[in-house]
């Protein structure tokens, strides 16, 4: 078959050149950032919207037990080559066939620090066929791994993440999410909401031994997501956001994964998180949806209030189950399951999960945290 035959569909052809690729790094790009810097970590930290003082405060975080500066540890997310801006990005193969992330698994072996210098390998993990009720046609998962490694070579962190590939033109066709209404807010509703803003809290002392099993976690307020927030969030950690010559070569070496715009402009496929008429004409969506990764930053928030200063985010695996369109309000909750002392070090266990206005869960999974 030719590429304009194959274009948007999902192959037996296709998937095997995939597998073959199994185990492989991505050795012709590179990471969008290598090095924490104070201002990275500060730039990330008002992005998603958790100045905690552990990123932005130096004198506060000196006299932590950490004894530094800290950056949110999904950052390592722009220090890898699974995404590095000028490639077709993740995930590969397929042309003009879409990817949704559906879950994002982390480990930590300590906090991420201003001053780390990191280091990567990557590669494509599995592939697998499942059956998708949102694509109504043939649909694969790609799951992706990424280890990252400090300046002396240590291993300190992992990442796994998972997108399903569906057919365009199916998911448009069957149009399962179509009778949502993207949600409309009035001024008092509005001034309501970013009033609650200020309920935030933290509790920087908590200690291990303060941890009950069943306490529930203070609710996190994300949103009204806007288009302006999913383009702050996806310009820092650079993916697909090129224009000009870059976005010239970027067309030459994978034409089939851009999309042609209103004006005939070809552009990347990302504009589904920002551009409401585009994610409707290009998947039969009501509008456009955020990032799985910022909802993985946010269900991080609440353990982080709540856990106290001295402990740190040792595991988070989270699945993406609706998807978070434009207008919508998030809220992150959390609840203890479990805490021990394991080898020495207090180890807790958190469910968290998102709920939209609608009282829909966008997502679920689970946070470990441990107290060095």
């Amino acid at each position: 078959m030719s590429m304009t035959e194959t274009h948007g569909r999902i192959t037996d052809e296709e998937l095997e050149r995939i597998r073959e690729r199994i185990g492989q790094g991505f050795e012709h790009r590179r990471a969008w950032r290598t090095e924490v810097t104070r201002d990275s970590a500060y730039h990330l930290a008002f992005v998603i919207g958790d100045l905690n003082p552990l990123y932005v405060d130096e004198d506060y975080a000196k006299a932590s037990i950490w004894g530094r500066l800290q950056a949110p540890a999904l950052m390592v997310n722009a220090m890898d080559t699974l995404r590095s801006p000028g490639s077709a990005g993740l995930p590969q193969g397929l042309p003009g066939v879409h990817s949704i992330w559906t879950r994002s698994a982390y480990t930590f072996e300590r906090p991420l620090f201003v001053g780390d210098a990191v280091n990567e390998k990557s590669s494509l993990k599995e592939l697998v066929e499942v059956e998708s009720g949102f694509a109504g046609g043939r649909a694969v998962t790609q799951t992706y791994e990424a280890r990252y490694f400090d300046a002396e070579g240590k291993q300190f962190a992992t990442r796994e993440d998972t997108w399903i590939r569906s057919e365009r033109q199916k998911t448009r066709d069957k149009g399962k999410y179509q009778d949502i209404t993207l949600a409309r807010w009035t001024k008092e509703q509005i001034d309501e909401l970013f009033e609650r803003y200020d309920d935030e809290v933290r509790t920087p002392g908590r200690t291990f031994a303060e941890v009950t099993v069943g306490e529930e976690l203070p609710v996190v307020i994300k949103g009204p997501l806007t288009a302006t927030a999913e383009i702050a969030f996806e310009a820092f950690f650079g993916s697909y956001m090129v224009g000009n010559k870059q976005a010239a070569e970027l067309h030459r070496k994978h034409p089939a994964l851009m999309v042609t715009n209103n004006q005939g402009v070809p552009e990347p496929p990302q504009r589904v998180h920002w551009d409401n008429e585009f994610a409707h004409d290009l998947l039969g969506l009501p509008g456009a949806y955020d990032f799985g990764l910022e909802r993985c930053f946010w269900l991080m928030q609440g353990p982080h209030n709540w856990m106290g200063d001295a402990a740190f985010v040792s595991r988070i695996d989270v699945q993406y189950r609706r998807f978070n369109y434009l207008g919508d309000v998030t809220y992150t909750h959390g609840r203890v399951t479990a805490a021990a002392v394991v080898d020495g070090v207090g180890t807790v266990d958190i469910d968290v999960w998102c709920e939209n206005q609608r009282g829909e869960t966008t997502a679920r999974g689970a946070v470990q945290v441990k107290y060095p």
